[in-house]
């Protein structure tokens, strides 16, 4: 072999050497890092198991570390092969701004989590989640907790049997009887599946989502808003709005609607309906393409419907089949007190009216124009204008009595799913 090739060998051999020497060092080094340290402890004592398993049993002021974690309780034990503790009595694990405490818990240094249980409670800057059991990943900033969990941020509380909190996001997600409270407003929204975000205070339930306002009238009367649909999302920011969307549902006093969209404005207290809606106010039912509420002091204040507009409302209790009908490209309808003021269709405007003498039928009258106008006495019509393109009707009584059908407008639907407080909450109790 020559003097190169033995320099050769030579130098290779001290490269491995330096990269295996270099290698073990940082190994030893993470190991150690990963490795859970007593701190302090008044009493003392160990012992190895007959499994080979080294443990330490520790009581009084008791404190460890592993990284940025501090972990306090006032027993412990500590297995050393697994890197795992035992915690009993006064548990704190505290890493950087997040304080997780309970009764009794388990810390495993391999996985960097805690497992606590017995009024477990954990601190971040932004929230705070109590429950009976409850699980924190100290590297992953995650929390799991279940049973009888409740989570509070500035504006919200939420309760439900399971929560997972990620800290970076600050999202939450709910699960299983969850019930997501604003007691700015007396919001409850109730579901079984939440996603709740406390940075921009926006929730998105998915799963069964119901929706209860509860609010006092000037003279001291409950008013309750009720809405269930397949998906709710709520803003709690600036817009303060509501979401339902699929299969709305909507009750509010002798207001009620069904609906494929819902918007809801809470501070406006406005709501605005798309995809096909209908609303009964009162003996009054309202359709069309779209439809906005609005409302003052919990009280219907304007209703106003666009394309395809149509109202309808019974002329007379007595006469099951006499519907008095208005319909337009746009129809607005103005209250007062919760009885019908005034009402203006605007383009393609048609009235039909069933007139009686005191109670007795008196026939029925049909009125088209570009524009209609009609005020109303006591909910009922006291006097009309029509403006533009006049046409009208009168259809005798001796008529009407054979067939008091044959008379609707073209658009004329009844429709009997009116829905109640009963239909959103079947069970009121516990809410």
């Amino acid at each position: 072999m020559s003097v190169r090739e033995t320099k050769e060998i030579f130098f290779t051999y001290v490269f491995v050497w330096i990269a295996v020497t270099l290698a073990i060092s940082t190994y030893g080094k993470g190991q150690e890092s990963n490795k859970i340290i007593l701190q302090n402890a008044d009493i003392f004592s160990g012992n190895r198991l007959s499994t080979g398993e080294d443990v330490r049993e520790l009581e009084g002021h008791v404190r460890f570390k592993q990284g940025n974690v501090r972990v306090w309780c006032d027993k412990a034990t500590q297995f050393i092969n697994r890197n795992e503790v035992e915690l009993i009595g006064n548990v704190r694990v505290v890493r950087d701004t997040v304080t997780l405490t309970a009764k009794h818990g388990r810390y495993f240094g391999n996985l960097h989590k805690a497992d606590c249980d017995g009024t477990v409670k954990l601190k971040t800057p932004n929230v705070t989640l109590y429950a009976d059991y409850g699980t924190y990943y100290t590297e992953a900033k995650k929390a799991f907790f279940h049973n009888k969990v409740r989570i509070v941020d500035s504006t919200t509380t939420i309760f439900s049997d399971q929560l997972t909190y990620y800290e970076n996001e600050r999202k939450s997600i709910a699960i299983s009887n969850v019930k997501i409270v604003n007691e700015s407003d007396h919001v409850r929204m109730f579901g079984d599946y939440l996603e709740h975000f406390d940075s921009t205070r926006y929730s998105k339930m998915t799963e069964h989502p119901r929706l209860m306002q509860i609010d006092t009238t000037e003279k001291g009367e409950i008013d309750t808003l009720a809405v269930k649909s397949l998906v709710m999302e709520s803003y709690d920011d600036s817009t303060k709005r509501l979401i339902a969307t699929d299969s709305v549902v909507m009750v509010r006093g002798g207001l009620a609607a069904r609906s494929g969209v819902v918007k809801y404005f809470r501070a406006d207290d406005k709501l605005n309906m798309f995809q096909t809606p209908i609303v009964w106010y009162d003996e009054n039912q309202v359709t069309g393409d779209s439809i906005f509420l609005m409302l003052r002091n919990n009280k219907l204040e304007t209703a106003s419907i666009k394309n395809r507009a149509f109202v309808l409302s019974q002329s007379d209790s007595m006469f099951k089949n006499r519907y008095n009908q208005l319909t337009g490209r746009a129809i607005t309808m103005k209250f007062k007190e919760n009885k019908l003021q005034e009402t203006y269709v605007e383009r393609n405007a048609i009235s039909l009216y069933f007139l009686f003498d005191e109670k007795t039928p008196n026939g029925v009258n049909r009125t088209s124009g570009d524009f209609i106008r009609m005020k109303f006495n006591n909910g009922k019509p006291h006097t009309i204008q029509v403006s533009k393109g006049i046409e009208g009707t009168f259809y005798p009584e001796n008529l009407v009595k054979k067939d008091e059908m044959k008379y609707n407008l073209d658009g004329f639907q009844l429709h009997s799913n009116r829905p109640s407080l009963q239909t959103v909450f079947p069970k009121l109790s516990g809410l």
